[in-house]
């Protein structure tokens, strides 16, 4: 099928609207996802290969899906919620019939006969799938070499788009899918989420099914969405979460309608300001920061103060628990097939082959005695509220390289090791470069975060940022 010619300022204004906009305008008939299709390969077309944020993506095939879509739009039949949005998939999570590379050229001839759990549940719901998005190997990231190029980041195309989600991270915040699914054992969907200046939201162990998803370190891994807003972020995540009896990880947390519970009252909701991580914040990122949260305060949110013990402790723990369960992962791939692996990606599994079982004992006792102390922190709040990052996207050379120092984890990797759910959301600039703050709470407290969340984006307009959506290379 030919695919007509679409203006381009058409295909721009569809490609701004959110995921509740673009359903509606379908329900109503004056969009069809076919349309949409072909605006957002349109918008495609036009930031890569400069993002290069996508390791593939089979236009016949999104055309053909859209067209389906379409069909059955006409006869009033619609899948679910999403009918006819379109959905970009990191590349380490089955998509039947496509390509999933991982980022590897050792998986590069892979070609899935059935979705994973995630994407079965949004093809259900109507969603458009829109291609694989790009990631480091094995998503073991972030690294400074990569088999599929770097993506960069659309508001500053020298600079860092993020953790290993950074393909989803870009294409959402380029305006080239309204959302994306991605994955974080170590912060690599907040990460993106914080330096493209979109919402990236892990959700708490286990609600979200695995199955399909190429393991990382198996106890730390997440799978989430990332969008524009925190409402999208809602929509996204009613549709992916839940129990898949096949799935071992798959954890039976009480029924929640995300996107209905948004609009809840926050009159008496206690917040937690992580303070020793407030504390280590460069005053260039604190004092935006700082300004941005006094949002929180006019919604009648109450701040206090809490520390967690160690914190910094289970930061470098959890290096030895992902270095230890990503070696057991790929075991067979350094036995038959190192010598394709990027020299940093397969050192780093060595290391984790090499390591004694005393260090991984070690490792799981801190991560114990670190659940405790989180545990404790909630007792007397509702949620905690922490940086996303300490600084704005690092730059890059061309060949993906960081200019700047090594990023920390101290943020993010502590919130996987406890399994918990956390949020990032735009919350200022600096230099026309979006930083975030995060929101993170108790295992299953989803709902409360997306309505924080979706409540200070009522009062805040820092998500309605974008790049130039024309063209990046402007």
């Amino acid at each position: 099928m030919a695919m007509p010619r679409t203006d381009p300022d058409a295909s721009a204004d569809l490609c701004s609207l959110s995921i509740a906009d673009l359903v509606d305008l379908i329900a109503r008939r004056d969009v069809s996802p076919l349309e949409m299709a072909h605006a957002s390969l349109a918008r495609y077309e036009a930031t890569e290969p400069e993002l290069n944020a996508f390791i593939s993506l089979d236009r016949n095939l999104v055309i053909a899906d859209a067209a389906r879509l379409e069909t059955e739009a006409r006869r009033g039949e619609f899948r679910g919620p999403l009918h006819g949005v379109p959905i970009a998939v990191k590349d380490n999570i089955a998509t039947r019939g496509e390509p999933m590379t991982a980022g590897s050229v050792v998986y590069g001839g892979r070609v899935p006969d059935r979705d994973a759990t995630v994407v079965a549940r949004l093809r259900d719901a109507g969603a458009l799938i829109f291609g694989k998005t790009n990631l480091p190997e094995f998503g073991y990231g972030p690294v400074d070499s990569y088999h599929y190029g770097p993506t960069r980041n659309p508001w500053d195309l020298n600079r860092y788009a993020g953790g290993s989600s950074m393909g989803s991270g870009a294409a959402v915040a380029a305006g080239v899918v309204p959302g994306a699914l991605g994955t974080d054992t170590t912060g690599s969907i907040r990460n993106p989420a914080t330096w493209c200046g979109v919402v990236g939201l892990k959700p708490s162990y286990g609600l979200v099914p695995l199955r399909g998803v190429l393991p990382f370190a198996t106890s730390l891994d997440h799978v989430g969405p990332l969008a524009r807003s925190a409402a999208d972020c809602a929509r996204i995540l009613d549709v992916i979460a839940g129990v898949d009896p096949n799935d071992p990880t798959s954890e039976p947390y009480p029924p929640a309608n995300y996107l209905d519970g948004l609009d809840r009252t926050l009159n008496g909701l206690r917040v937690g300001v992580v303070r020793q991580l407030w504390d280590a914040l460069p005053e260039v990122v604190a004092a935006p920061l700082r300004r941005a949260t006094r949002a929180l305060r006019h919604l009648g949110v109450e701040l206090v103060d809490v520390e967690i013990g160690w914190w910094d402790e289970v930061v470098e723990a959890s290096t030895v628990l992902v270095d230890c369960e990503a070696a057991d992962e790929h075991r067979a791939v350094l036995a038959m097939s190192s010598s394709e692996l990027l020299p940093q990606v397969k050192n780093r599994l060595l290391s984790g082959a090499a390591a004694a079982a005393r260090d991984y004992m070690r490792a799981r006792r801190i991560a114990t005695e670190f659940r405790h102390q989180y545990r404790r922190a909630l007792r007397g709040v509702h949620l905690l509220a922490l940086p996303g990052h300490e600084r704005t996207a690092p730059r890059i050379d061309r060949h993906g390289r960081r200019l700047d120092p090594s990023t920390s984890l101290r943020f993010t990797v502590p919130l996987n090791v406890v399994g918990a759910p956390a949020l990032t959301m735009p919350a200022a600039f600096i230099n026309n470069l979006p930083i975030s703050i995060q929101l993170a709470g108790a295992p299953g407290s989803e709902s409360l975060l997306l309505a924080v969340a979706y409540a200070y984006q009522q009062v805040t307009s820092w998500h309605n940022h974008a790049p130039n959506r024309k063209n990046p290379k402007e």
